[in-house]
């Protein structure tokens, strides 16, 4: 049988030497008419694979996605993509996973699922949709695959084969969705490559599946069903004249004309819908114009694309989104002054808005003068009280405060702020960073042992929390923490080395 523990430490001695992500809320009665064509499919009896099982691996896979250079760890992105995805999730018919969506900088037109619910979304993916129910249809289809247990079924499908295999099936499953075929075929040992990319795309029973799953979120949600079926009839379109460069989302989700006249088929059922966008939407649009580009030339590009686009744009909303563009674009080429001047119009522009106005204090903090710079951690401290549950927020006043060296006010204000738990790594390294400059070593490292410990890395946390002890400069309570915290750890180390030599 796999076990969680052989499946973590497959993937872990294939991560050691492959690159994983580099190359790579109102339901109504037309609705519930939708849940009356779903197979039953649900969680397959027997299999292999429980969803906490499941969670733990796709827990371990996001440990080495988090550390390559295409994840974007950007506040703004973050928290509107989990706001979106919660949205969906909320009316989804699936309650085992802990969702997870985050951004990935890649031009391609793709998004994809991780066991365990997390999902990825190209960049290129969120400029290219053409309104807000086009992204969430995507995402919705994405939630759908992992509410079927699509990919536990995948990897259940391969018990019967060398653990080797399976190794090589989910490493090839990461590096596919990220549109590389090559790298896939590559990563498949002798003969093991055809079963393998056989196994890379979803059959067509479970694209259907996520279709009708994925399309009655969306509408209970709220956002026009039509978004579904119009991105991926663009993206066949493009298959049809592009193949030789096909989208990446095609390569592991493969469309076809039943798939996209039963689309039609439900969304006619449904009628004429309406759905306007967010303004967070066409914001996080013009943002990932920007931070998808990775240098200068790119972001020169970018700068005269979006002057020209405010020339022609005829609404407010666009209008706003990019003035606020041009004024993160003007960031990344150190134009200060017209970084802080279109933050300041955006804001004009489009009123009270977080993400407009965490820009704004942080073009001023970032270039102005010490006054500014005090004005700005107002702003900051003022967003924070208006959306207390807001990470993006909190990290905002917390790096404010830690740059302008007020470390004790900031573990206070850590300490008190409600957005950011204890099992949240950043919580842990912003106190970690305080403590350092504090030179407050032992609760320094203790601090990046907790910071370990909630990404689930024992043997790193174990080996801050031996540091900590040995810097030995707390008092009695910090040493007793430092001390408890070192033989749980140890202990659950050593138990988990028993378990894997049963």
């Amino acid at each position: 049988m796999f076990t969680k523990r052989l499946l973590v430490s497959i993937l872990c001695a294939h991560l050691a030497l492959t690159p994983v992500a580099g190359a790579w809320a109102a339901q109504d009665l037309a609705t519930e008419s939708l849940n009356l064509n779903l197979p039953s499919m649900g969680a397959v009896a027997g299999t292999e694979l429980s969803p906490a099982e499941e969670q733990a691996l796709g827990e371990e896979m996001m440990r080495q996605i988090r550390g390559d250079p295409s994840y974007l760890n950007d506040s703004e992105t973050l928290e509107y993509l989990n706001r979106l995805g919660y949205k969906l999730v909320s009316v989804s018919d699936t309650h085992t996973y802990n969702f997870f969506f985050y951004p990935l900088i890649d031009h391609s037109l793709n998004a994809f699922a991780i066991p365990g619910g997390f999902i990825a979304v190209h960049t290129g993916l969120i400029v290219a949709a053409q309104n807000e129910s086009e992204l969430a249809g995507v995402i919705a289809h994405e939630v759908g695959h992992v509410s079927q247990r699509h990919i536990a079924r995948m990897i259940d499908a391969q018990k019967g084969n060398a653990a080797l295999t399976l190794g090589s099936f989910l490493l090839a499953l990461l590096a596919a969705r990220a549109g590389s075929g090559q790298a896939a075929t590559a990563l498949a040992v002798g003969g093991q490559a055809a079963m393998i990319q056989n196994q890379l795309s979803y059959s067509r029973s479970a694209e259907r599946e996520a279709d009708r799953v994925g399309l009655t979120s969306l509408t209970r949600a709220g956002f026009d069903p039509k978004g579904m079926e119009n991105f991926f009839m663009r993206l066949q379109q493009n298959n049809r004249y592009y193949e030789a460069a096909a989208p990446a989302y095609l390569l592991t989700h493969p469309l076809t004309v039943e798939r996209i006249s039963d689309m039609e088929n439900r969304t006619r059922q449904l009628g004429a819908r309406t759905h306007k966008d967010s303004l967070d939407f066409v914001l996080i649009q013009q943002r990932m114009r920007v931070l998808q580009e990775t240098k200068r030339d790119g972001w020169l590009k970018v700068i005269k694309e979006m002057k020209q686009d405010l020339a022609d744009a005829k609404d407010n909303r666009r209008k706003t989104a990019l003035t606020y563009g041009l004024s993160v674009v003007s960031r990344k080429l150190n134009l200060k002054e017209d970084a802080i001047r279109y933050a300041n119009q955006a804001v004009s522009l489009g009123g009270n808005n977080a993400i407009l106005l965490k820009n704004q204090s942080e073009v001023l903090f970032l270039f102005g003068n010490n006054s500014d710079k005090n004005r700005a951690l107002q702003m900051a401290k003022r967003l924070v009280a208006n959306n207390p549950l807001s990470e993006m927020a909190v990290k905002l006043y917390a790096s404010e405060l830690y740059d302008l060296k007020r470390y004790q006010e900031t573990l206070k204000f850590m300490r008190s702020q409600q957005a950011m738990s204890q099992s949240n790594p950043s919580y842990h390294a912003i106190n970690a960073r305080c403590y350092r400059a504090l030179k407050q070593m032992s609760r320094h490292y203790m601090a990046v042992g907790d910071m370990y410990m909630a990404q689930g890395d024992k043997r790193a946390a174990e080996y801050q929390y031996n540091l900590a002890q040995q810097a030995s400069d707390g008092d009695y309570y910090t040493m007793s923490q430092v001390d408890g915290k070192l033989r749980s750890v140890r202990a659950d180390i050593i138990a988990e080395e028993k378990a894997k030599n049963r």
